[in-house]
């Protein structure tokens, strides 16, 4: 629909794997598209019709066509009865609001309950059903997770080194003064300007497949050759390590990028010379 790029698209990938969300709450999240937007996607792609329940709400009296239990049990929103004329008589259509993706047993256990002929199911966004619940039940709305987050210029963010590799780097830095700390993904791509991440290759160009750019400063490890160079610099990286365990350059490409940390420690010796 030409709403996101690739690499919009890989940052709503990162956030639904790490936090289980779906993939559209977790696009609406990072706040790369809307609500409207995913919704006209998932009608698209279910081929159902989408509704918009701030501008098109239940008609008066609906709560009374639904049973608070399927409308908690399903997230069904009853919107509206029809009345078909047919050539004898008519016939009875009750139209409900379903999150996505649609759920025939939703619909198969409304039109048991009600004894309705035909349910027309629509989608609808996650907080509209939820608010609409809210006000024709007095169903709580459920309450959404914490996105995971960190504080700006804190401890050195480690990604994508073996355990041992990482308490070991980790033990470096802090014997100078430097805290470090095992890092999410999702966390490496929401950086800012104070952070510093470090990390080998190829755990950041998987990361970010050529397609990103994260605003702290990266420092990475890998081979001392003009290809590894390159690919530190396609990843924008701003220093780089042959050898993360080599304890003096490690802490000589911190220092570069956080002159404002301390030199060492009290009780560390220095490593200076």
């Amino acid at each position: 629909m030409g709403v996101l790029d690739r690499a919009q698209l890989r940052l709503g990938l990162v956030h639904h794997h790490e936090t289980r969300v779906p993939l559209g709450r977790a696009l609406v999240r990072e706040g790369l598209c809307s609500e409207n937007d995913v919704l006209r996607g998932l009608a698209l792609q279910l081929g159902v019709m989408a509704v918009d329940l701030d501008q098109g709400p239940p008609e008066p009296g609906a709560a009374e066509l639904l049973p608070v239990r399927l409308a908690r049990q399903y997230q069904a929103v009853p919107l509206r009865l029809e009345r078909v004329p047919l050539e004898q008589g008519e016939r009875e259509v009750l139209h409900i609001a379903l999150p996505a993706p649609v759920s025939l047993e939703a619909v198969d256990a409304v039109r048991a309950v009600t004894g309705k002929p035909r349910v027309e199911a629509h989608v609808a966004s996650d907080t509209a059903i939820a608010r609409v619940l809210s006000e024709l039940y007095g169903i709580e709305e459920p309450s959404e997770p914490a996105t995971p987050a960190h504080a700006p210029g804190g401890p050195l963010l480690l990604y994508g080194w073996p355990p041992v590799t990482a308490v070991l780097i980790s033990r470096q830095l802090a014997r100078h003064g430097h805290p470090a700390r095992v890092a999410t993904p999702l966390e490496v791509l929401h950086t800012d300007a104070t952070d510093v991440v470090l990390a080998p290759i190829q755990a950041m160009e998987g990361l970010l497949a050529g397609e990103v750019r994260i605003a702290g400063a990266l420092i990475v490890h890998g081979a001392s050759d003009d290809e590894g160079f390159e690919r530190a610099r396609q990843l924008g990286a701003r220093g780089f390590l042959a050898n993360p365990r080599d304890e003096e350059l490690l802490l000589r490409a911190v220092r570069r990028l956080r002159p404002d940390y301390p030199r060492d420690s009290p009780s560390a010796p220095s490593t200076s010379g």
